[in-house]
């Protein structure tokens, strides 16, 4: 994981980039419905101008998705790092979108943070890079995130909170504070967390629970009060846990 730094409004650097004629360049990893909404919130962010997709299904090089074209996939990257431009990646998967994060990252490339302008992400917070903050979301002071951190719609991070690398939380979410969320761990829509709660590194929590204990590593846990079910096994499905009752729709 990067160095995590202090900061004190990351919306400040984009509205002065904004303000400025020249826009840095900038690819999004992930021609995918999660690639559409990392688009959308860096034209509200500004500062930025999307030139390409990219993308390691070749079935969709050469082709257009939501008005930009797909350029290729990892080697484009590859080939193209002394250019100047910054990346994020748009994989719901957890452990694809932190792999390819630091495929990326190895050859210098720069990864950008994509804060959409309605979230309040309030000062004395710490970001890696490569962090997705969608609309209406908010974080609260005193809170770190790695870096592949999705904070997705309408969700809530309380003060003091950890939010490892690869952790996700899907729209909805709501923590109280001194919540520790593991490394790749999955959130699902609309959980609850209690205060000073641990979820373990790569485990998943159901849709709608309330956890109010600690969560161990690699399992599967919901309800309420949320308890664990199975012991999760590699490969995790994800176009299951992804794509709920049409896992055909995965992000």
């Amino acid at each position: 994981m990067a160095t995590m730094k202090p900061v004190e409004s990351p919306l400040a650097d984009a509205a002065t980039r904004s303000q400025t004629p020249d826009c840095l360049d900038a690819v999004i990893f992930g021609a995918s419905r999660q690639g559409k909404v990392v688009l959308e919130v860096l034209r509200a962010q500004g500062g930025y101008r999307v030139f390409g997709f990219l993308d390691d299904d070749s079935g969709k090089h050469g082709t257009v998705f939501a008005g930009v074209p797909v350029l290729g996939g990892t080697e484009w990257a590859l080939r193209n790092a002394e250019r100047k431009f910054a990346a994020i990646v748009a994989i719901g998967r957890n452990d694809a979108r932190v792999k390819v994060q630091e495929t990326l990252r190895a050859v210098g490339i720069e990864l950008l943070n994509a804060i959409h302008p309605s979230a309040v992400v309030m000062p004395g917070i710490t970001l890696g890079v490569d962090n997705l903050v969608c609309a209406g979301a908010v974080i609260i002071t005193g809170s770190a995130l790695g870096d592949s951190v999705v904070v997705n719609t309408a969700t809530s991070v309380d003060h003091d909170c950890v939010l490892q690398t690869g952790a996700y939380l899907a729209p909805g979410v709501h923590t109280a504070g001194c919540v520790d969320i593991g490394r790749g761990a999955f959130i699902g829509v609309g959980a609850i967390l209690g205060p000073g709660v641990k979820i373990g590194a790569g485990s998943i929590i159901g849709a709608g629970s309330l956890v109010l204990s600690d969560i161990p590593s690699n399992v599967l846990a919901f309800g309420s009060p949320a308890k664990v079910v199975e012991e999760l096994r590699d490969p995790v499905n994800w176009r299951r846990v992804l794509g709920g009752v049409n896992p055909d729709r995965q992000p």
